[in-house]
């Protein structure tokens, strides 16, 4: 019955590839180490419990042999190590016990694991063991089962079992073994119970150890208790005066995470405290405590000072002043976290000033960049002409990346005489490029650390205090070059655009991305896509011996544009041997993602990608597959910009597929035959047969799912996107079963999947043998 429903449609052919295969061969820029990444400082674990056997070996040196064979008699007949009726009537599993209890006991062995196993092949054996145990035996299975190895990962585990085998058989467990459990029961999801039972142990045990008190105190302040866990802190302060400052950072974080008023300023009070009492003991990872602390509380003020006591103390090594990248990577790093309370540009400012005042002037250069990107951010070019006048005042000659900046931020203003101003100093900058002939210095400064590092080496900074900002700017470089050719391509001025790139090529500067992709979309807009796709193989395939460019997200979709534009002209069409086709350009799209996807600024790549209308690059990549009739390429692209790039398709995609399917070839018949063809309505009849089918497979959807229209209303974006994504690829396999065979339909998709590079990719939820 579908067969009357529309054309017929003969099987397409996979598209031929004019172009030879190839893969990208640049490669993404490197991340600097001072990413937004942090790892919180992890808590000391304790200390393992001495052993009586170590406790006892000092009395034992002291005797003379004969009273230390004496001790040893009266110890052995004391406490008795077997385990009673474990001898020749009793089962293998307690006299294997006894055995390695024995071997623990007198002969010192290391029976660890065979101990562990018999005691657990016993007692599951026996019910009755555990009351049977003396203590003797109790302490050996402690002692061995608490020792801290690599090989004892069951450690934890192991100690709690015993804890409560002693506690069933009504032992009292010592202090050492109650911390333990009471630990593991907090750190294992059990905070309430592990936290009720230490106020049970603190309400009726008379003398509390030290570490029993520090657990409470650190086990309150991770359950955010501030005032409980400063109450027992004090008393610690008390008893034990030297064991404050290890538990200070938990009651000071707990108290930061609070949002009261009274908890911050008491957390500005512990770190005073923290400062009076730990002077020459302090390390960066406790630093970093407290500062992530007033970070979390939006304190800029505190957070700025311990900042600069990182810098500047002496008990952390001349961090600021080390000369090494590492050393140089780990203040900037904390530097970037201090930025992220700069919410505004009074407090970015502070933040910059306060930093130039605790710094070395080595790093006086970055954080006048920071300045000026923060400038940009919000849109304040005065606020970046005056760092500029700033650095000049302080004999600190911006380069080209300062001026980039002020350019981009003027540039953004829209404002006449403010764009003026940024051509007039950008084309003074080229001109200076051009009379130099040689490239900038400081080209790039995407690397902090290495410009900061070869400034520590005694790179000296020439003064001259008479430069103007206007009159006296540096030559340019790549990224003046491309401010420059985008703001003139968006006038449409090719003229200076071509003009640029042949200044650009002659000055021997090595382009970047922003440069090739302004390139890509000047030859686009002017209709010249052949020469899109050999600007794109020239930068990333270089030549032997040439640094090529590694595309961003705005390049791969010029190239769907150009695309989509040379196989929409008729005029065109004819003429674009050099482009790839879909399915090469979809392969191409995938190793591009797959070389960023991993980066945490992924993100940026999969924005240049599908710009602000993410459903825009959905239809433009099915535009491609539509207009060389690959119905099933359009399946499995639709498919691979969801799984890769998360983005579903819109209400656009279905009327696509639908005139995809109803669209006839007319360009090789006759005019005669075009006229008589458009006035007959044919092709208006078939979209709306195409559209009734759609609708149809909707339906029957909806009603095998139980799915009204208030409960699709209540689904979300994700499951909403993923039933239409089902219903598309339900449509386009039973469009393609009107001509071929389910399993040819499934050949023909599995093709593509194979020449994109993604065989095992899912391409729906029904096969096109269970489809209509």
């Amino acid at each position: 019955m579908l067969r009357a429903l529309g054309p017929r449609i003969s099987r397409p052919r996979t598209p031929r590839s004019l172009l030879p295969a190839r893969t990208i061969h640049t490669r993404p820029g490197l991340i600097p180490d001072f990413a937004n990444t942090w790892d919180p400082t992890t808590e000391k674990p304790a200390t393992r419990p001495e052993t009586e056997h170590e406790q006892a070996g000092g009395i034992r040196d002291a005797l003379e042999e004969s009273a230390r064979r004496a001790v040893r008699k009266q110890l052995y007949d004391k406490q008795q190590v077997v385990v009673s009726g474990g001898y020749r009537g009793a089962p293998l599993r307690i006299r294997l016990l006894n055995r390695y209890l024995w071997l623990a006991h007198s002969k010192g062995r290391r029976v660890r694991a065979p101990l562990w196993r018999s005691y657990v092949l016993a007692k599951s054996r026996d019910t009755s063991l555990i009351g049977r145990i003396p203590d003797r035996a109790w302490d050996i299975l402690w002692a061995t089962q608490s020792v801290r190895s690599a090989t004892n990962k069951e450690r934890v585990p192991h100690l709690r079992t015993l804890y409560e085998d002693m506690k069933a058989a009504g032992r009292n467990p010592t202090l050492a073994q109650r911390y333990v459990y009471l630990r593991w029961l907090f750190y294992k999801g059990q905070p309430e119970r592990a936290l009720q039972e230490w106020d049970n142990d603190y309400n009726h045990i008379d003398r509390i150890s030290p570490e029993h008190l520090e657990l409470g105190v650190v086990m309150h302040a991770l359950a955010d208790h501030p005032d409980r866990s400063l109450e027992i802190m004090e008393e610690l302060s008390e008893l034990y005066p030297d064991r404050t400052p290890s538990v200070m950072l938990a009651v000071f974080r707990a108290h930061t995470r609070s949002t009261s008023t009274r908890h911050r300023e008491t957390a500005r009070m512990l770190y005073a405290r923290f400062r009076d009492r730990v002077t020459n003991r302090i390390t960066l990872a406790t630093y970093d405590g407290y500062l992530v602390g007033f970070l979390e509380a939006r304190d800029l003020s505190k957070a700025k000072v311990v900042f600069g006591e990182m810098a500047t103390s002496v008990t952390s090594g001349h961090l600021a002043h080390s000369s090494s990248k590492v050393g140089i990577n780990e203040i900037l790093r904390r530097l970037h976290l201090l930025y992220r309370l700069g919410t505004n540009i009074e407090k970015m400012t502070s933040i910059a000033l306060f930093a130039l005042s605790v710094l070395p002037k080595a790093y006086h250069r970055h954080l006048f960049g920071d300045l000026m990107k923060s400038a940009v951010i919000r849109n304040a070019p005065e606020a970046g002409a005056q760092v500029l006048d700033m650095m000049f005042r302080r004999r600190l000659d911006p380069d080209a990346f300062y001026f980039n900046l002020l350019l981009k931020c003027l540039l953004r203003t829209k404002d006449t005489e403010r764009v003026l101003k940024a051509e007039n100093i950008g084309w003074q900058m080229a001109n200076k490029a051009r009379l130099s002939g040689v490239e900038p210095k400081h080209s790039s400064f995407r690397n902090a650390a290495d410009a900061i590092f070869s400034a520590t080496e005694g790179a000296a900074i020439q003064p001259n205090t008479t430069q103007d900002m206007v009159n006296h700017v540096p030559p340019a470089n790549v990224t003046t070059y491309a401010l420059l050719m985008q703001h003139h391509s968006r006038k449409f001025q090719w003229e200076q655009v071509d003009y640029l790139a042949r200044r650009l090529k002659d000055s021997g500067i090595q382009p970047n991305s922003a440069v090739m992709t302004v390139l890509m979309n000047s030859q686009c807009r002017q209709g010249k896509y052949d020469e899109v796709w050999n600007i794109y193989q020239s930068l990333t395939s270089p030549s032997e011996g040439k640094t090529g460019v590694f595309p961003d997200g705005k390049a791969i979709r010029c190239l769907w544009k150009s695309l989509r534009l040379a196989l929409g002209e008729h005029s065109s069409r004819e003429r674009t041997s050099a482009l790839p086709t879909p399915r090469d350009l979809l392969k191409e799209t995938i190793e591009w993602w797959d070389l960023v996807k991993s980066r945490y600024d992924a993100e940026r790549f999969r924005i240049g990608f599908s710009a602000a209308d993410h459903g825009a690059i959905s239809a433009l990549v099915m535009h491609c597959f539509s207009y060389t009739k690959d119905l099933q390429g359009s399946l499995v692209a639709m498919h691979v910009i969801r799984q890769r790039f998360r983005i579903f398709p819109t209400d656009k995609a279905a009327p696509i597929l639908q005139r995809h399917v109803a669209w006839t070839d007319m360009q090789r018949e006759t005019e005669a035959v075009r006229t008589n063809y458009s006035r007959s309505g044919i092709h208006k009849a078939r979209v709306n047969q195409m559209g009734r089918i759609y609708y149809i497979l909707q339906q029957q959807r909806f009603e095998r799912m139980g799915l009204t229209g208030t409960d699709f209303a209540n689904l979300s974006d994700e499951e909403a996107g993923d039933l239409g994504l089902n219903i598309l690829s339900e449509f386009v396999r039973v469009v393609l079963k009107r001509q071929h065979s389910p399993d040819d339909v499934e050949a023909m998709i599995d093709e593509v999947k194979e020449q994109i590079g993604l065989p095992n990719l899912k391409t729906g939820d029904m096969t096109a043998s269970e489809v209509v």
